[in-house]
């Protein structure tokens, strides 16, 4: 029986960063009571979501409705009220992003690297390819949750810091525990005469910072004693991650430097340690005018969204900047 209250898959929306870097995008749905990909799909803003929104519309029907021979709702529908039945959230990923035009050997590489990334978030597993993909633009929901902090890029010198994943930690334990410790580093790491900060990163963003004032031991392990310090506070460490996504994703810690002057390098994780540079010029210019921009509809507070009018025949739509209540009041629904 379905339930009308048991609707889940409560994020309805991105942010006018986020869609302003997804841009047109190929996305999955992925059950996971099993791990398996049931669904795939394009498109740009919000469409990702309208399947909820969807299933919400056959929800309020009722089982009997759904199930209606003259009715009968999709499997993709079935699925995610299932899920939703049973107390969880459906799982989604993009699986390729900022899709634009390109040439024959950039879209089969893109192509390529779109199902390689799909098959690994699947429960068909990690492919044996010796070569990661070469075009990837995978994204999970955290790093679409980190596109809309400020992006890290310190304006002064800093010549180590720890980058510790403790998302999974962090539910039992303090942000800074779960931070310092316990990790296994080298003793050419711990050398505390060079300034060293520490962050601790839960989807993609930094919500621990602290400069490291000595190291002790845990067994063969190792921790920190520190001190806060806003420096890296509250980043989008999106950039960094993504040169080292699977690296990162099976749990290990990175070390990086970076020159001030909006270039960094990794130091561990990473066999290129190479100088990349971090500024984003087009979503600093994004954020920029945002702050200016009011609600088209009120004319009166700060646009903080878009109002997307969406045609599900030509898979484009028009975005009307909007503040929060104006946005509430005006979404378009699914079915128009």
């Amino acid at each position: 029986m379905f339930d009308k209250n048991i609707s889940g898959n409560k994020l309805r929306e991105f942010d006018v960063i986020q869609k302003s870097k997804l841009g047109r995008y190929v996305y999955a749905l992925r059950d996971p009571r099993d791990g398996k990909v049931f669904y795939v799909g394009q498109g740009v803003g919000n469409r990702i979501f309208d399947h909820f929104n969807e299933a919400d519309h056959w929800l309020q029907k009722g089982e009997d409705y759904c199930l209606h021979k003259n009715n009968f709702a999709s499997g993709k529908i079935i699925r995610i009220l299932d899920i939703w039945r049973g107390d969880e959230d459906v799982d989604w990923f993009i699986v390729a992003h900022n899709i634009v035009d390109c040439d024959v050997d950039e879209i089969v590489s893109r192509i390529e690297s779109a199902v390689i990334d799909a098959l690994s978030m699947s429960q068909n597993g990690v492919c044996l390819n010796e070569i990661k993909a070469p075009k990837s633009s995978l994204l999970t929901q955290d790093n679409i949750e980190a596109l809309s902090a400020e992006p890290v890029n310190p304006n002064i010198y800093i010549s180590r810091v720890f980058v510790f994943p403790i998302q999974n930690s962090v539910a039992s334990k303090s942000i800074y525990d779960a931070t310092r410790q316990a990790w296994y580093v080298k003793q050419q790491y711990r050398e505390t005469s060079i300034h060293t900060y520490a962050v601790g990163i839960n989807k993609g963003i930094s919500i621990g910072s602290y400069k490291v004032d000595q190291w002790f031991s845990i067994n063969d392990k190792h921790g920190f004693n520190g001190s806060d310090d806003d420096l890296l506070f509250n980043k989008n460490w999106t950039a960094i991650l993504s040169k080292v996504i699977g690296y990162w994703q099976r749990g290990n810690y990175l070390i990086v430097e970076f020159n001030g002057k909006g270039a960094c390098r990794i130091i561990r994780g990473c066999a290129d340690r190479d100088w990349f540079d971090l500024e984003d010029k087009e979503l600093l210019d994004l954020v920029a005018s945002n702050r200016e921009k009011k609600c088209e509809y009120c004319g009166v507070r700060k646009a903080t969204t878009f109002v997307e009018r969406w045609d599900t025949w030509s898979l484009t739509s028009n975005r009307i900047f909007a503040c929060k209540d104006c946005a509430e009041k005006n979404k378009q629904d699914w079915m128009t």
